[in-house]
């Protein structure tokens, strides 16, 4: 004869701690993806805004004499179209050394400005002769 009293499986508690511990690490595996998805879009948002405030730099340094502006571009450097998806606030300065010497400075932010934080590049220029 078979002794029918010992039941090996599991217990409702046993399953209830299981489901929970299932749930919470589900639930932090999202929180985690959802949270890399912002930061990849701040990432890539502020690599953008960064390639915009190197190429401003780049033409102020080979203009003969810098001024100060500011302008609002897309992605590419280029004037808002209507179809642009990405804005950026350009803003730069030209801070006079010397005669021949200027500090420039290239501030280039994300709009929204929500979507990313500010960009801040700074060079010299000098007076070719």
């Amino acid at each position: 004869m078979t002794d029918s009293s010992d039941d090996s499986g599991f217990t409702l508690l046993e399953s209830l701690i299981a489901c929970a511990v299932l749930a919470t690490a589900l639930l932090s595996i999202g929180y985690l993806s959802t949270n890399a998805f912002a930061r990849l879009a701040e990432s890539r948002s502020r690599t953008v805004a960064t390639l915009v405030a190197m190429a401003k730099l780049e033409e102020l340094r080979a203009d003969s004499a810098p001024a100060a502006g500011t302008d609002v571009v897309d992605g590419l450097g280029e004037p808002i179209q209507r179809d642009s998806t990405r804005r950026f606030d350009r803003r730069w300065s030209v801070v006079p050394i010397s005669p021949d010497v200027q500090i420039l400075t290239v501030v280039v932010t994300p709009l929204p400005a929500a979507s990313g934080r500010e960009v801040r590049l700074r060079s010299g220029w000098t007076r070719r002769r």
